[in-house]
C-alpha cells in the first residue's frame, strides 16, 4: 500500500504537468466525472471542484503547499517541475492531495501563444500544520499560503490545452467586468488538476481560477 501511495502523486503531478499545446477543444461531455477526491483526498478545508462549464466565487483556507517554480516555461511546461515535487514527497512520506495546482506568474504567457514567463507548481499538504514551511534543497520550498477568494472555471474532460486556458482567462474577466462591483482580480491566473492518468480523459476534472478580492 506504501508503494502504492508513492506511485499516486507521481501520475497525479505527470497528469498536472502533461497540458498539451494543440489539444482540441473537447466536446461537452455526457459522461459523469469522477469525484474531485477520487484520486486522491482534497487538502483540508478545500471547497469542492467547480461544476464544468460554471463560473463562481469560492473561498479557500490557509494552507501549506511545495512549491517548484520554472522561469522559462510556457502555459503547457511542467514535465521538468513534477520530479522535483515527486522527490520531495518521496523523501519526506508525505502523502498526495487533490488538486495540483500550477500558477502563471507571467502575464504574458497566458495571452499571448507560445510565449515563456514563470511558473509555479505546487503540492498542497493535508494540513497547514503538517511538516515545516522553508526550502528543501535548491528546487522545492514549503510555503504558507493566507486565504484567499477565487473565481472559478471549470472543466470536464482532457488536459487542458493552450488555447483553452486563454479563452478561460478571457471568460473569467469577461466576468469580472460584468461584476466590477462586487469583485477586481487580485493576482496571476492558475489551473488545478484534480485527477491523474488512471482516470480516464473523459471523467477528469480541471480548473481555471483568477485570485480575486472584494470591490472597495
Amino acid at each position: 500500500m506504501r508503494h502504492r501511495a508513492l506511485l499516486l502523486p507521481f501520475a497525479l503531478l505527470a497528469a498536472a504537468a502533461s497540458t498539451q499545446a494543440d489539444d482540441p477543444k473537447p466536446a461537452a461531455s455526457k459522461v459523469k466525472p469522477k469525484p474531485a477526491d477520487g484520486d486522491a483526498p482534497l487538502a483540508e478545508g478545500f471547497p469542492n471542484s467547480t461544476e464544468p462549464g460554471k463560473i463562481e466565487v469560492k473561498k479557500y483556507p490557509a494552507y501549506r503547499s511545495a512549491i517548484t517554480k520554472a522561469k522559462k516555461a510556457t502555459v503547457s511546461s511542467g514535465d521538468l517541475m513534477f520530479f522535483a515535487l515527486f522527490n520531495h514527497i518521496q523523501s519526506n512520506k508525505v502523502e498526495m492531495t487533490a488538486p495540483v495546482i500550477s500558477t502563471f506568474k507571467t502575464p504574458r504567457m497566458i495571452e499571448t501563444p507560445g510565449a515563456q514567463g514563470e511558473v509555479d507548481m505546487e503540492f498542497v499538504y493535508r494540513s497547514p500544520k503538517q511538516g515545516k514551511s522553508g526550502p528543501d534543497g535548491s528546487s522545492v520550498e514549503v510555503v504558507d499560503h493566507s486565504a484567499q477568494s477565487f473565481v472559478c472555471l471549470g472543466f470536464q474532460g482532457g488536459n487542458l490545452s493552450a488555447n483553452q486556458m486563454r479563452e478561460a482567462v478571457a471568460t473569467l474577466r469577461k466576468w469580472l467586468d460584468a461584476h466590477k462591483g462586487e469583485w477586481v482580480e487580485d493576482g496571476p491566473p492558475r489551473r488545478l488538476g484534480y485527477h491523474g492518468p488512471m482516470t480516464p480523459a473523459a471523467q477528469r476534472l480541471w480548473e481555471v481560477q483568477i485570485p480575486v478580492k472584494k470591490a472597495r
